[in-house]
């Protein structure tokens, strides 16, 4: 040490989710936020139960999340009830794993549909939407991939010649522009 005193400190910064923010599920299921509606224009169920994100369905095929659906089901059923359930697609060695038809018979007990789907109106004008959706709490974090650190549009600088786009990178214009 050579007497000099080093410090170190962390600045946190609350952000609000908009569009073009990477978000992810704790089974991998990735997607970017593409449009931020109001609250009352989204859809509601007959309960008054709302959603907070709304998932493009397409990909749970093409990526085999079983787990996520799972979780799904077992969170809607663990709320409805007040308990944990196990939502593992791998079951679990002791065998004390909650069975995808024992958290359907909870969610029956408590009024919902067996395979967790609800009945949702439109937010705008009311009237029913022509499919069951699968509704329920999942666990979702924002990834730190915001479009607020990565925007560095510009209408004027310099560009590549083939494409007459901005040239790749903030380091590029930032002293001459910025």
């Amino acid at each position: 040490m050579s007497g000099h005193m080093s410090i170190q400190f962390m600045i946190c910064q609350t952000r609000i989710p908009e569009v073009g923010d990477k978000f992810s599920s704790r089974h991998g299921q990735k997607g970017v936020c593409g449009a931020i509606v109001p609250q009352e224009d989204f859809p509601f169920s007959e309960r008054g139960i709302c959603p907070d994100l709304i998932m493009n369905p397409h990909g749970f095929p093409s990526r085999m999340t079983v787990g996520k659906m799972i979780e799904l089901l077992g969170g809607k059923a663990g709320v409805s009830c007040g308990r944990f359930h196990y939502g593992s697609a791998f079951g679990e060695e002791s065998g004390h794993a909650d069975t995808v038809g024992s958290i359907s018979g909870t969610l029956i007990e408590h009024g919902f549909s067996y395979d967790g789907k609800d009945f949702l109106y439109a937010g705008i004008n009311g009237t029913p939407l022509e499919a069951y959706i699968f509704m329920g709490p999942i666990y979702y974090q924002k990834l730190k991939h915001m479009v607020v650190d990565k925007m560095h549009a510009r209408g004027k600088g310099p560009q590549v010649l083939m494409t007459r786009q901005p040239t790749e990178g903030k380091k590029k214009w930032r002293f001459t522009y910025g």
